[in-house]
Order: structure tokens, then C-alpha cells, then sequence
């Protein structure tokens, strides 16, 4: 189904040009905001990339965010997890797009620690199954001491972004830090003790090195699959910052307020930008359909 779908948006965005493209999307869109969520930047990707749709060329980027912005106005660009060629990214973006806001979600710990991600380890360690890797059980306190973590944290491929370079990030006029956890794991997997622990632990942890937290990413993303009401419901007792799903929808103005859910489209970077923008304006579409409701409510 998802191949069928690829290879629609594919075709379809073949024959629209960019003027057709972008009526298309204001349409589709109306006065409601985009959000758009990116990962990695390197314009190739690794042999053997254990998750290729999370890395973009920075050619692409800048093309998708070019588009959208001046179709549609008001565009909020986010990156997840707080890699080095990400920081970089938005450092030399930002002042390029003054108007675009540019929000950059860090797992605290790992960046103050300098402690890479279990799916990195796993495209490191040939003839282990990855999924065994990525499912070991979660030591909440210890995830982030291990050494094998902060190898991939050293490695040039998986190097993270320092303290100070987000610092710099946050020191823009159009950026802010944002909280995406100290582990990085699915909350819904998480238990209650080890979820409180986890949102507790790294709003303290955010809040210490770079003050107080506006934005939170759940990991993942996926309302009902990745994170569910029981994680609302912790963090909106831990304070009233606007928390960040995937769930791929334009949102209104009206939605965004302190302790709301806002959506975002997290972007395949193995399609093309006019796939992406074709993707938003289909999702977009379904959004006024009759019947359709919210994953997430604000």
C-alpha cells in the first residue's frame, strides 16, 4: 500500500509543474500552518543506511523549504535528535530563511553526555539482528553511559551536536531547543514509572543546560502508537510547553497554545521535494473531508 502510494505521488508530481504544484497547495491548505520534520543532511547517504528515509540532501531541503514557504506563507521547520549535520544545517539556514521558524529538538542527556543512538549501533554491528538492538531492554538511569553509545557519539558518520553549538542554534532570532527526551525511546513501551522518570529527567536536564522548554518532540511520534494519553497527561503536569507529534496534518493558528499537540510532516528523504509537497497537499486534502477527526486533540 505505502509502495502504490510512493509510486502515485511519484507519477502524479511528474506531471504537475511548480506553479500548478503550488496552487494546488494553497487550496488544499487554506489559512492553516505547515510544520515539516527532517532528521539527517548529507548529500549521500551511508552504504547500508539502516534508516535511508531519514537523510536529505541540504540541495532538497533548501528546495522543499523555498517552495512551501512561498506558497503558503508562515512554514515551521524542525530537526530531531540534535546530529552535528543537522546543527550545522540550521546555524547556516536560518539566516537565510529569516521567516521560517526553526525549531531544533535535542535528547539532552546524549548531547550533554555525548551519547549516540541504539539504531546507529545497530548499522554498526554486522551480523547482529538490528531489531535485537533496538528492542534490549531500556535502563532509563544507565542507557546513556554505555560506551558502545558514545562510540557512535564519536563516530564522523553519527557525531553529535555539542552543548554549545545548540547554544548557538538557540541564540538565533528565528530558532528555539526543544526536549526529545533523554533516551529517545518509544514512550508507549515505556512504563509508567520508567515514562515519569524519563519526561521528569530530561525537562530538568533540557531546562538546566539551556533554560526554560517551549517546545517538546515525542520520539517517533505517532499519536496512539508512539505516545498515549497517559504521556499527555504526565507531561502536561510538568509544566505548559507546546508538545510536537508526527501526525501528518496542516494545523490552524487557533491550535497552537501551551500544552496543545501540533502536528507535523515528518519528511521522507528518499522522495523527491515535489513528492513532499504533493504528500502535504493529499494529507491536507483528507483534512476537510467529511467525518475525518484529529489524532490528537489540543
Amino acid at each position: 500500500m505505502r509502495h502504490a502510494l510512493g509510486s502515485g505521488l511519484l507519477k502524479a508530481s511528474s506531471l504537475l509543474d511548480d506553479s500548478a504544484l503550488a496552487k494546488l497547495l494553497r487550496s488544499t491548505l487554506g489559512d492553516r500552518r505547515v510544520a515539516l520534520c527532517f532528521h539527517r543532511v548529507a548529500e549521500r547517504r551511508r552504504e547500508g543506511e539502516l534508516q535511508p528515509k531519514l537523510t536529505m540532501a541540504p540541495g532538497a531541503i533548501d528546495r522543499l523549504i523555498s517552495f512551501v514557504q512561498a506558497a503558503v506563507g508562515p512554514l515551521t521547520v524542525s530537526f530531531d535528535d540534535g546530529y552535528l549535520d543537522s546543527a550545522e544545517y540550521v546555524l547556516s539556514r536560518a539566516p537565510r530563511f529569516p521567516e521560517v521558524e526553526w525549531l531544533f529538538f535535542v535528547c539532552p542527556q546524549k548531547t550533554e553526555r555525548q551519547s549516540g543512538f541504539r539504531w546507529d549501533l545497530a548499522e554498526r554491528t554486522p551480523g547482529q539482528e538490528a531489531e535485537s538492538i533496538l528492542s534490549a531492554p531500556v535502563n532509563v538511569a544507565g542507557e546513556n553511559l554505555r560506551t558502545e553509545l558514545h562510540a557512535m557519539a564519536r563516530d564522523p558518520a553519527f557525531r553529535m551536536a555539542s552543548v554549545e553549538l545548540c547554544r548557538r542554534i538557540q541564540r538565533l532570532p528565528n530558532a528555539a531547543l526543544g526536549n526529545h527526551t533523554n533516551l529517545h525511546h518509544r514512550p508507549s513501551e515505556l512504563t509508567q514509572t520508567q515514562a515519569i522518570a524519563e519526561f521528569a529527567s530530561s525537562t530538568l536536564d533540557f531546562e538546566r543546560l539551556f533554560g526554560p522548554m517551549a517546545h517538546f518532540a515525542f520520539p517517533y511520534g505517532v499519536p496512539g502508537a508512539d505516545f498515549t494519553a497517559r504521556d499527555l497527561q504526565i507531561l502536561r503536569e510538568l509544566g505548559k510547553f507546546i508538545l510536537w507529534s508526527t501526525e501528518p496534518r496542516p494545523f490552524a493558528d487557533s491550535e497552537r497554545r501551551p500544552s496543545a499537540v501540533l502536528p507535523r510532516f515528518a519528511v521522507d528523504g528518499t522522495r523527491t521535494w515535489k513528492e513532499t509537497a504533493l504528500q502535504i497537499a493529499v494529507h491536507a486534502l483528507r483534512t476537510r473531508l467529511p467525518g475525518t477527526e484529529h489524532r490528537t486533540s489540543p
